[in-house]
């Protein structure tokens, strides 16, 4: 919880990224992945708190679509509901403490992390990003997915899971991004969750239990190639400690996968 004083002053340095990746992404270089809202995310809403498992699931099915067919044709509602609902859980339980320590590392400085963002978009990869502010009971979490930097305007272009047909925006200047009827604060591109080996075969696991038509024997692509540049001055980081609103046990906040 450390550093949460003074939250709102600190959410981004908006005139540096801008002025940084106006020069970065160029006419050949675009950094966006071709993720269409309508098609490759999910019909149902965030209702119950499963905005990390529609997001992650979503990006691990766009860049794998192992069944060849955009996520809402290959997955009804009740699929959905029950893939998100399994993977919420494993995420609650394995990966928020690793998810707290990567985005506490990064406090004060989220260089790295969003050079590697930005470097992910350019190679046409959707990448998480994660929300967060202080409630009640502690902090409140929200997962998004970056699917485009748009630096002229200085935009994070998202699938926000608690909107189902639109594109939302995250404006680098501003000092937070409101989802429904919660404002957050804080930001954090926990990549130590893109490529994380327990969710990734979670996630296979559970398509194969409850979507596939064939056995599947794909991963996620490649890592991209980094680009070589630095970010914008980044947000104070919380380790959190509720998910979506939800309060997050002790013994949850301390597991490991």
């Amino acid at each position: 919880m450390k550093g949460f004083i003074g939250l709102k002053r600190v959410f981004f340095c908006a005139s540096l990224t801008a002025l940084l990746f106006c020069s970065l992404v160029t006419a050949d270089s675009l950094a966006y992945a071709s993720f269409d809202i309508t098609k490759d995310a999910f019909t149902i809403s965030n209702a119950p708190g499963y905005c990390f498992a529609i997001v992650a699931f979503s990006r691990w099915y766009y860049l794998n679509k192992p069944d060849g067919l955009p996520l809402r044709k290959m997955l009804d509602n009740k699929i959905q509901t029950k893939i998100a609902k399994r993977l919420q859980e494993f995420y609650s339980k394995n990966l928020v403490k690793i998810q707290a320590d990567f985005c506490n590392r990064y406090n004060g400085n989220n260089s790295e992390p969003f050079r590697h963002l930005v470097s992910g978009l350019t190679a046409g990869e959707p990448r998480l990003v994660l929300l967060m502010n202080r409630g009640p009971s502690g902090a409140v979490l929200h997962a998004v997915l970056a699917f485009a930097w748009l630096p002229e305007k200085n935009l994070l272009k998202v699938y926000d899971p608690n909107y189902t047909s639109e594109a939302r925006y995250i404006d680098l200047s501003s000092n937070g991004y409101t989802s429904l009827d919660i404002t957050y604060h804080a930001i954090c591109f926990p990549e130590a969750l893109e490529y994380h080996d327990g969710l990734i075969k979670k996630i296979k696991y559970l398509y194969l239990a409850y979507a596939s038509s064939k056995p599947i024997g794909v991963g996620p692509t490649s890592r991209p190639k980094l680009l070589k540049a630095s970010a914008p001055v980044s947000a104070i980081i919380l380790a959190p400690s509720s998910i979506d609103g939800q309060q997050v046990s002790r013994s949850q906040r301390q597991s490991h996968p």
